[in-house]
């Protein structure tokens, strides 16, 4: 990263982070309605559940005490009685015993197969320097036979004043090439042995040059340190075999681990560095396996302006409209982020006026494949970090709106740490998603030292202004952007919900609130962004996102209300049971 001033410190913030931190954020549940059922309760259900507390997250924002479910669909809402109607020989009954049911969570940002490529090693989640040398040393010893060090989750907050660079590797395994991703997943970290290997030296052409590159020192050697994908994947494919086994093998732990967090659908926002038809292949393998427990709805990741992105992507989409692997969308990779100045904002950088940031791929290029994708009625979604890079999304969409006939499209800006105020009616008028990460919400080590460096004190006010876009009347979404993120890989809506409402992290409650009382979203707000807010962006609210007769059964159990705890604690609630598709995917209790 390249820092240039020392790093500010917490206690720099706090000047301007609004009063009210101790406070405990309103939960403000929803009202009470009674939804009916519409199917004839002779029928009888596969599985009811009665004695609950059901929040539907329907239009009215409707409570039920009961629920029942025949095959792969909900068909009855309403209350114990009606559902008691449904009980059969084969009917599985489970008596809630007062407990919250949500509809299934559904992931706004996620990366399905990326975890096979980057999880591979030890977790290095850390904030200690030291910490981190300790654990890839430690791992490295107890590898011996290993020929290859991978490791993952490095947070470029520990880095201080200046960038790492391969000599910090050598001092723990100079031996042995060693290949670390940073936490964002946009840069990784090597040693020297594994630069040698990789014939990675003062000769060696940038892969994107300005945008995916490596950094070098004033004699131009390459210092360890790499920049974004294209780059990375360069590096790391001369020492694996990013092949099926590989990322199958990577892969294969993490859906257990996702139902078990109550996630039943995600909307991918890409399969960088495998080939799209090997992933979807692992996908749809996992499915007729039965393993698969939660739905895919995937897209196709473009970061690369020498390829035309539309006739893949449609012919993805053409192909993948049935079972729990689908395809909709083109993803556009449009910039980096804060840390390495290589996201673009309308006001540039605070500490580095001059850093003048390219696209990842230039504007007329995302223009006209905007234009053209949106007319295979291909959805739009964007990695927009900055607030110029959403605009200039909103720009594309709107070209895109104004050159073809009307459908109903969903684009979803994703990330946009900031979005100018200018720009905020936009999401409505296009009918536009706000999608971001929930984990993010908070000074984290990461925002309490980068962004304030790189945005300075009026913007810092601003960060991930999900309530200001709620506000604004547009659709919002939580996503984890699992496995990458800026401080905390992590995946558990539970987590992020939290965050989402405190503006606070986890288990702090007498931290600062990034944004202040009124940036934080209400339980029942925060709740349906991890719901029906991200199934509308994937553009299958009809179907998931809310716990009504006719959609599909994704439901879970919490084993404490949400709506009646302090919202300081929500992450500490458990999934007790996960339901997808009508099929039990975790059970633990009930």
């Amino acid at each position: 990263m390249f820092l240039q001033k020392t790093l500010v410190s917490l206690a720099a913030v706090l000047a301007f982070v609004l009063a009210g931190c101790s406070e405990k954020p309103e939960s403000r549940a929803p009202t009470t309605a009674e939804p009916g059922a519409a199917s004839p309760a002779a029928e009888v259900a596969d599985f009811v559940f009665t004695n609950g507390k059901v929040y539907t997250v329907d239009s009215d924002n409707s409570w039920a005490e009961a629920v029942a479910v025949r095959g792969d669909k909900i068909v009855y809402v309403g209350d114990n009685a009606g559902a008691e109607a449904m009980v059969g020989d084969g009917t599985e009954k489970i008596d809630l015993g007062g407990r919250l049911m949500l509809p299934g969570f559904v992931e706004g940002h996620f990366h399905t197969t990326t975890q096979g490529i980057i999880l591979h090693g030890p977790d290095l989640q850390t904030d200690s320097m030291d910490e981190l040398l300790a654990k890839l040393k430690k791992y490295a010893d107890e590898h011996p036979d290993l020929k290859f060090i991978n490791g993952w989750g490095v947070r470029p907050n520990i880095y201080g004043p200046g960038e790492p660079n391969a000599a910090m590797l050598d001092a723990v395994v100079p031996d042995r090439p060693v290949y670390l991703w940073q936490v964002d997943g946009h840069s990784a970290w090597v040693n020297s042995k594994a630069m040698e290997m990789a014939g990675l030296n003062k000769d060696t052409p940038d892969t994107v040059p300005g945008v995916s590159y490596f950094v070098r020192d004033n004699e131009g050697n390459p210092t360890g340190y790499i920049i974004e994908v294209p780059a990375q994947v360069e590096i790391l494919n001369k020492f694996v075999t990013v092949d099926e086994d590989y990322i199958r093998g990577g892969m294969a732990k993490w859906f257990p681990e996702y139902s078990k967090a109550g996630i039943t659908a995600v909307h991918d926002f890409g399969w960088a560095g495998v080939d799209q038809d090997m992933a979807i292949g692992i996908l749809k393998d996992f499915e007729k396996d039965g393993t698969l427990g939660t739905r895919i709805y995937g897209s196709y990741y473009w970061n690369d302006a020498s390829i035309d992105p539309v006739p893949i992507a449609k012919k993805m989409r053409d192909e993948n409209q049935e079972g729990l692997v689908q395809v909709s969308a083109l993803k556009i990779n449009m910039d980096g982020d804060d840390d390495k100045y290589s996201g673009l904002y309308v006001d540039g950088y605070a500490d580095k006026p001059d850093a003048k940031p390219e696209p990842i791929i230039p504007f007329d290029v995302i223009n006209d494949a905007a234009v053209r994708a949106d007319k295979e009625q291909l959805h739009l979604i964007c990695h927009c970090f900055g607030d110029l890079a959403v605009r200039k999304f909103l720009d594309a969409v709107e070209l895109a709106k104004k050159s073809n006939p009307e459908w109903d499209r969903r684009p979803v800006a994703s990330h946009a740490q900031l979005v100018h105020p200018d720009d905020r009616p936009r999401f409505k008028e296009l009918n536009a998603t706000y999608d971001t990460t929930g984990q993010w919400f908070a000074f984290d080590p990461y925002t309490a030292n980068v962004s304030p460096v790189r945005l300075g004190e009026a913007r810092m006010k601003q960060l991930f202004p999900i309530k200001a876009m709620l506000e604004a009347g547009a659709n919002v979404s939580l996503g984890s952007d699992f496995p990458a993120a800026s401080y905390v890989a992590d995946y558990k809506p539970l987590n992020a919900i939290t965050v989402a409402v405190t503006r606070q992290m986890l288990g702090k409650p007498d931290m600062p609130i990034l944004g202040g009382e009124d940036a934080r979203l209400t339980v029942a707000e925060a709740i349906r962004a991890n719901t029906y807010g991200a199934a509308y962006g994937i553009g299958v609210e009809d179907k998931i996102g809310s716990i009504e007769v006719g959609k599909k059964a994704d439901l879970i159990v919490l084993d404490q209300n949400l709506f009646e705890i302090d919202p300081h604690d929500i992450y500490k609630a458990k999934v007790v049971f996960t339901m997808m598709d009508g099929v039990v995917r975790y059970r633990d209790g009930l």
